[in-house]
């Protein structure tokens, strides 16, 4: 028990310290992220850090071990924490679909892209056959190149 009372309380500080961290990059503009991935995953630390302190106090100082004491009072409790879980996880599934939504839209964009280089391609190609051929410089001839000798 005393490996979670140290655990616990470490690990909502590491979660707050990464979301110091991330909202200070995207101030400074040193950011690869929107402003709403932004705004999921400082949700999603709340959330986070939320439901380890809740587990903390349920565990350490309400003493939430046994539903036999206090049912009403424990059902309660886990019950707002399985919420805080769920919630946590809705918050995480929108962020892995707009992180999929930009994967698929710069995907698009790359072909996009891709498709006009092939065609600009296409057009030189055409535009040199439509010229006329340049004249060949006259080659010296040497015994055996002509064809039957």
């Amino acid at each position: 028990m005393s490996f979670l009372a140290v655990l616990l309380p470490a690990l909502a500080i590491l979660v707050a310290l990464l979301q110091i961290v991330e909202v200070r990059k995207y101030r400074a503009g040193r950011h690869l992220i929107s402003g709403r991935r932004l705004a999921l995953r400082v949700i999603a630390g709340a959330l986070l850090i939320l439901l380890l302190a809740s587990v903390f106090v349920g565990i350490f100082i309400l003493k939430l071990l046994d539903a036999t004491v206090r049912p009403k009072v424990f059902l309660l409790f886990w019950g707002g924490c399985m919420a805080a879980a769920f919630g946590l996880m809705l918050v995480m599934l929108a962020d892995v679909r707009d992180v999929e939504d930009r994967s698929r839209k710069r995907q698009h964009e790359m072909w996009k892209e891709f498709a006009r280089f092939i065609a600009g391609q296409m057009h030189r190609h055409e535009d040199q056959e439509e010229s006329p051929p340049e004249a060949c410089p006259p080659r010296d001839s040497q015994p055996g190149d002509e064809p039957g000798q």
